[in-house]
């Protein structure tokens, strides 16, 4: 059922009517459309796409909690601000600088996602040991997901694809930051770890 202010003039209707058409304010408009069940297809592209969302997500929290916890940005929250064209938030730039790289014409590439998991999983013991461990220090956890990349995706890996966010945005601090994931040593993921935590 609509519910309206101002019922003869309908100076504002929010709500559906029947399943046909639906009112509701947005960016301080008005807005009527057709009604549209909402679909959850459960594809494997949009499975492909939340791992690969979830994936750079939980970095991006993690960068903003550490700087907004205790009044001290750290030197990642920082870089990331500064990195940031105008216009954008530095989450958003922070994110694209991975997904991108994951795209073509605008859209998820299955095969440069298990590309970058086979990147990964290739890495020396002792530095997907060094991931691993810093990624728990730092509360990341594995993600597995029922549709889509189904495979488990280990808390290492997120802070993996963190540091291809930050390669690829250029963030201007040196090692490791200034070279690809895929060449770290386990100094580099330890002073990239350090990053999330210290100004």
């Amino acid at each position: 059922m609509a519910k309206v202010d101002g019922p003869l003039f309908s100076v504002e209707a929010r709500g559906k009517i029947a399943d046909s058409i639906v009112f509701f304010p947005w960016k301080g408009r008005h807005i009527v459309r057709q009604w549209l069940k909402p679909t959850q297809p459960h594809s494997v592209l949009q499975g492909y796409v939340r791992i690969a969302m979830i994936s750079i997500g939980k970095t991006v929290a993690k960068i903003f909690s550490v700087a907004n916890g205790d009044g001290t940005d750290s030197k990642l929250y920082t870089l990331s601000t500064a990195s940031a064209p105008a216009g954008m938030n530095w989450n958003a730039d922070y994110a694209a600088g991975f997904l991108g790289m994951l795209q073509s014409a605008g859209e998820l590439v299955t095969g440069s996602w298990t590309a970058l998991i086979a990147a990964y999983s290739a890495l020396g013991t002792a530095v997907l040991t060094a991931f691993q461990t810093n990624a728990t220090a730092l509360g990341l956890s594995d993600t597995a997901f029922s549709y889509g990349y189904t495979v488990n995706v280990p808390a290492g890996f997120h802070l993996f694809a963190a540091g291809y966010a930050a390669y690829n945005n250029s963030l201007t601090a040196g090692a490791p930051f200034n070279t690809v994931p895929t060449s770290w040593v386990a100094s580099d993921v330890n002073n990239f770890k350090s990053a999330f935590t210290t100004a």
